[in-house]
């Protein structure tokens, strides 16, 4: 079989579609104590290159597996605080989803230092998180 350029840019350019649909998770958690405490969601966004929504709630996660939320909610224009349970399987965060018993909102962390976080998932796309 001749290999010519033509054909390395075909293979190349199916290579980079299989893999692209199939983003994942760039840091896998082990358990909670990675996540563990208070953190700022700053802003979120459908897709990271896209326009980030502005936000300023606490997210807080509790090693007894509690997630909560709260600050300004700007889908009920007030603040409030809400609370729910959480796990880490698998490597990703499962939070129960109150409005959907039996299901969770899964959260991957894309990206992770000591004092910021991006989450992938939810219903939002993408959260970015400062360490409070």
């Amino acid at each position: 079989m001749k290999i010519d350029n033509k054909n390395v840019a075909v293979a190349m350019m199916w290579s980079l579609l299989a893999t692209a649909g199939s983003a994942q998770a760039q840091v896998l958690l082990k358990d909670v104590s990675e996540i563990a405490g208070e953190w700022v969601l700053e802003s979120v966004a459908p897709a990271l290159e896209k326009p980030r929504v502005p936000e300023n709630r606490v997210w807080e996660f509790r090693s007894d597996g509690t997630l909560k939320t709260s600050g300004f909610n700007r889908h009920f224009n007030r603040d409030d605080v809400q609370q729910f349970t959480f796990k880490v399987a698998d490597g990703i965060i499962k939070a129960d989803n109150p409005g959907r018993p039996g299901r969770t909102t899964d959260y991957k962390v894309y990206e992770k230092t000591n004092d910021s976080m991006i989450l992938q998932g939810g219903l939002e796309g993408f959260y970015f998180f400062k360490k409070k």
